[in-house]
C-alpha cells in the first residue's frame, strides 16, 4: 500500500481514512454449533448411541459438563470406577489429551 499511498495528496489521504474508519466491520460468523468430533468417539457411540442420549446399555453423556465428563474418564483409566468393565480398558487406551478432546466434544453437544 506505502508506494500507492506516496502519490497521493494529504487531503486524499484523509478523505480515505475518513472513508475507511466510517464503514462497519462485517459481522463475524457464528461459531459452529458442533465441534468436529475426535477421532475416537465413534466407540463411545457403540454403547452411548449415535447421538449420545444414551440409553441401554449406557448412559447419557451429550451435554454433561467438561469437567465431569473428564473426571467420570479419569476415574475408569486409573480403576478408581470399576462399575463397568470395558470402559476402564477402553479409557487406559487413550492419552488424557484424546479424553479431554472427547469430553470437550460431548460437553458441547
Amino acid at each position: 500500500m506505502s508506494p500507492i499511498a506516496k502519490g497521493l495528496a494529504e487531503d486524499d489521504l484523509r478523505k480515505i481514512a475518513v472513508y475507511f474508519a466510517a464503514k462497519t466491520w462485517p459481522a463475524r460468523p457464528a461459531p459452529a454449533k458442533q465441534p468436529l468430533p475426535p477421532k475416537d468417539i465413534a466407540q463411545c457411540q457403540a454403547c452411548h448411541q449415535p447421538n449420545f442420549q444414551g440409553g441401554m446399555p449406557a448412559p447419557r453423556l451429550a451435554g454433561l459438563s467438561y469437567e465431569y465428563l473428564v473426571a467420570a474418564m479419569r476415574a475408569f483409566a486409573t480403576e478408581q470406577r470399576t462399575n463397568n468393565l470395558d470402559m476402564p480398558r477402553f479409557m487406559q487406551m487413550l492419552t488424557e489429551r484424546e479424553r479431554n478432546a472427547i469430553a470437550r466434544y460431548l460437553s458441547a453437544l
